[in-house]
C-alpha cells in the first residue's frame, strides 16, 4: 500500500469515482427543468439507479482491469520483483499482499463513489430546493446490498484480471485482455444471452439486472459463482508464482 502512494492509483481511484457523480450533478443544475419532473416520484431509487448503471456496466470493471495490472507493474517497471523475493516473506505473503493492495483500491473507488453520488444529489438539491431529495426517505440497507452485491459481481474479474497482471510483464497485455473480456462479457448480457452468468465480466451488469427485477436477497447464483472464480483464479495465480522457474 505504501509502493501505491507514489503510483496514479490513488489519484485514479478518486477520479474514477468522481467521474459519473459528477456529469449528473451537471445535468441536475443545468436541466434542472427537465430533471425534476423525471425524478419527482422515488428520487433517490431512481438517482442511484442511473448512477449506479454507468459505474456497473463499464467504468467500475475497467477501474479493476487497470489497477489489477498497475499494482504488479510497481515491481516491473522498477525491476525490484528480485528484491521482493528476496526479502523475509513467503510467496504467499508476497501474492496475496499483492492482491488486497488491489482489493484496497477497489474498496476506496467503491466508498468514494457512494460519497460523490449523495453529495452529488445533495448539492443540487440546495441550488434547485425544487427537487425532493431532502423530502424523500433513503433506504440505507439497499445501499448497503447494492454495495455488496455489486462488490461480490467483480471478485472474478478482480482476481483473473490480477492473475494476469502478475503473468505478464507488459502493462498492455492484460489490459487489452481485460477490455477483450468486458466487451464479451457485456456484449452476452445485453443480448440476454442465457450462459452469459458463466462469463465473469458480465456479473456487474447482471447484478444491476437482477436489482432492478428485485430478484434475490443478499447474493444470487451469479454473484456466488463471481466468488468462487475468484478463489480459482487466485489458487490458479499462487500456484503459478510458487512454481514458475523465471520471478520478476
Amino acid at each position: 500500500m505504501l509502493k501505491t502512494r507514489r503510483t496514479a492509483s490513488f489519484w485514479l481511484a478518486l477520479i474514477g469515482a468522481a467521474f459519473i457523480p459528477v456529469i449528473f450533478f451537471l445535468v441536475y443544475v443545468l436541466k434542472a427543468d427537465k430533471m425534476v419532473k423525471q425524478l419527482q416520484m422515488m428520487p433517490w431509487e431512481s438517482h442511484l439507479f442511473m448512477n449506479w448503471q454507468v459505474f456497473n456496466a463499464f467504468l467500475f470493471p475497467m477501474f479493476i482491469i487497470m489497477m489489477a495490472a498497475l499494482v504488479p507493474q510497481i515491481e516491473y517497471r522498477n525491476n525490484t520483483w528480485k528484491q521482493v523475493f528476496a526479502s523475509p516473506q513467503s510467496n504467499a505473503e508476497i501474492f496475496f499482499s499483492k492482491f488486497l493492495a488491489v482489493q484496497g483500491m477497489v474498496l476506496l473507488c467503491v466508498v468514494s463513489f457512494n460519497v460523490f453520488v449523495i453529495l452529488a444529489a445533495v448539492v443540487a438539491n440546495v441550488i434547485h430546493p425544487q427537487y425532493s431529495f431532502f423530502k424523500a426517505s433513503f433506504d440505507w440497507e439497499a445501499l448497503v446490498r447494492l454495495n455488496l452485491r455489486t462488490y461480490a459481481s467483480v471478485l472474478g474479474i478482480s482476481a483473473l484480471q490480477f492473475l494476469l497482471g502478475m503473468r505478464f510483464k507488459s502493462f498492455i497485455a492484460p489490459v487489452g485482455i481485460g477490455l477483450a473480456l468486458l466487451i464479451g462479457g457485456q456484449v452476452a448480457s445485453g443480448f440476454h444471452w442465457e450462459h452469459a452468468d458463466l462469463i465473469p465480466y458480465s456479473h456487474p451488469t447482471l447484478t444491476l439486472q437482477s436489482i432492478a427485477q428485485k430478484k434475490g436477497g443478499w447474493f444470487v447464483q451469479h454473484e456466488y459463482l463471481s466468488i468462487a472464480y475468484a478463489a480459482g483464479f487466485l489458487l490458479l495465480g499462487y500456484l503459478d508464482l510458487r512454481f514458475r522457474k523465471e520471478k520478476g
